[in-house]
Parts: C-alpha cells; sequence; structure tokens
C-alpha cells in the first residue's frame, strides 16, 4: 500500500471513524505522517512486516487506534504491539477510542513532547559519559 503523507490525497480511505479522525488531526497540527506503511520489526529474533496505522517518520513515532474496548484477546494483540514496536526503538502511542473526544490533541502532542524530551536526556547523559572517558584517560 502506498504510503499517505501530509501531502497526500484528502480523500485517503481510513479502515475506521477513528483512524480519520487521528488523520484529520495529524493533518491539522502539519504532522507529516504515513498511513499503514511497510515497518520492518524483529521479534525473538524473527524478523517482520507490519503496518501500524501510522509512522510519523520525524519524530520515529508509531500511533496505532485500538478501536475495540472489552476483548481480552485484542487486548493481548495491543500489548504485544506495544512490547515489539518498543523494542524496535520506536516511540509507541496507542489511541483508544474514549480519548477521541478527550483531549486527542493534547494526548498526542504530550506524547510526542515527553518521547523528544526523553531522547535528549540520554543523548546528553551519553555525551557527558563520553566526554568524562576522554578526559578520564591519561594523555
Amino acid at each position: 500500500m502506498t504510503p499517505t503523507t501530509l501531502e497526500g490525497k484528502l480523500s485517503q480511505q481510513y479502515r475506521s471513524r477513528g483512524e480519520r479522525q487521528v488523520a484529520n488531526l495529524l493533518q491539522q497540527l502539519k504532522i507529516p505522517f504515513q498511513y499503514e506503511p511497510d515497518i520492518y520489526l524483529k521479534e525473538a529474533n524473527k524478523r517482520y512486516i507490519w503496518h501500524p496505522d501510522f509512522y510519523l517518520p520525524e519524530y520515529h513515532t508509531v500511533i496505532e487506534y485500538l478501536g475495540v474496548n472489552g476483548n481480552q484477546t485484542y487486548n493481548e494483540m495491543a500489548q504485544r504491539k506495544q512490547r515489539v514496536y518498543t523494542a524496535n526503538n520506536y516511540h509507541f502511542i496507542p489511541i483508544k477510542p474514549s480519548q477521541l473526544s478527550n483531549g486527542l490533541q493534547t494526548y498526542i502532542t504530550k506524547s510526542i513532547d515527553n518521547h523528544l524530551v526523553s531522547q535528549l536526556q540520554h543523548y546528553y547523559q551519553t555525551t557527558k559519559k563520553q566526554s568524562t572517558s576522554v578526559a578520564s584517560q591519561p594523555h
């Protein structure tokens, strides 16, 4: 399937009203995304191609609209998605139906902001350790 970007067709067909609402919000926020792209993942030494609902390349983030409530098998699948995406260094944002009408914009933007802050903190900690290690070596 051809990825849809911000510049893509506005008439893109989505699998649910929830996905359409997420896409519309991402477009309003001018956040480039791909709809159901191929994502190559590794789990238990096997490689897979998954198709997340949305991939935000600028943030290395996957958004999944989890539109089914109260189904144990579906909930287990959602937990697996979170584990696998996270293990493959993707930031994962799950969206439940209740969030569509209750602060969706704030939820998505805060999740992305927190992810970026976390990445910066990790970068500075790594850089600080490397510079301390170099400084302590005899010349």
